[in-house]
């Protein structure tokens, strides 16, 4: 169910963010691939690579000898970070297009991202080079990235189209707002959370009410504020 807010970039929000959990920790989380048998693959939301906007792109450019640094060595020549073949229309982005972080094989739409391919631990490398260099993975981290498994577009906020392709969905962790409260309002600022954290409050009680076999005591549970997520 989407809800209606005032706000200049998101007008409607899928309830469902409120509701389904999610993986606590990508970092340490086996991913298994639900649409594959469960095959295990970590860091398996990345793997067709990412849209990025061209001033996300240029951003990450600014940074080259930082992100560079840490990738390995066939990987760290910019010229092979984005694939510009393809640019996706899209007036509301800067600029009006889309491009794609390259991924490992240029052919291979699904062997990962190319910011997967750098030295020590799992997860982006982009996020890596900016906690190794001193400055917010948010300077160079594209926002899609950023935001995942939130979604954003056309004015609405809800679940990544993939949500459900992998272990992290459902994973015995906090909601999916919860867990990406702070994201959210970096990207979009202290106005939406602000909404947000009144919507959620609605759909954590009309949750309790359907889930609950005796209405009464569901009503009660309700009016004493028992059942809501707690606070970052």
């Amino acid at each position: 169910m989407y809800h209606d807010v005032e706000h200049p970039e998101v007008r409607r929000v899928d309830d469902r963010i409120f509701k389904v959990t999610f993986a606590p920790d990508c970092m340490t989380h086996a991913c298994l691939c639900r649409e594959e048998s469960d095959r295990q693959r970590n860091d398996a939301c990345c793997q067709y690579g990412a849209d990025v906007w061209v001033p996300e792109q240029h951003a990450i450019l600014r940074r080259a000898t930082e992100v560079a640094s840490v990738l390995k060595a066939e990987r760290r020549d910019p010229a092979g970070w984005f694939d510009e073949r393809d640019p996706e229309a899209d007036p509301a982005a800067p600029l009006g297009i889309i491009h794609r972080t390259a991924t490992a094989d240029p052919e291979n739409g699904t062997s990962g991202c190319v910011f997967l391919q750098h030295e020590g631990e799992r997860g982006c490398g982009l996020h890596r080079a900016a906690l190794i260099h001193g400055f917010s993975p948010s300077e160079i981290k594209p926002r899609v990235c950023r935001l995942y498994p939130v979604s954003f577009g056309r004015g609405r906020l809800g679940l990544s189209p993939d949500f459900n392709d992998y272990s992290c969905a459902g994973d015995s962790g906090p909601t999916v707002y919860r867990l990406m409260r702070a994201a959210i309002g970096e990207v979009f600022g202290a106005g939406l959370i602000e909404a947000l954290d009144l919507l959620e409050a609605r759909a954590t009680k009309s949750k309790l009410r359907v889930a609950s076999p005796r209405p009464a005591r569901a009503a009660r549970a309700a009016a004493e504020g028992r059942g809501s997520t707690s606070a970052d």
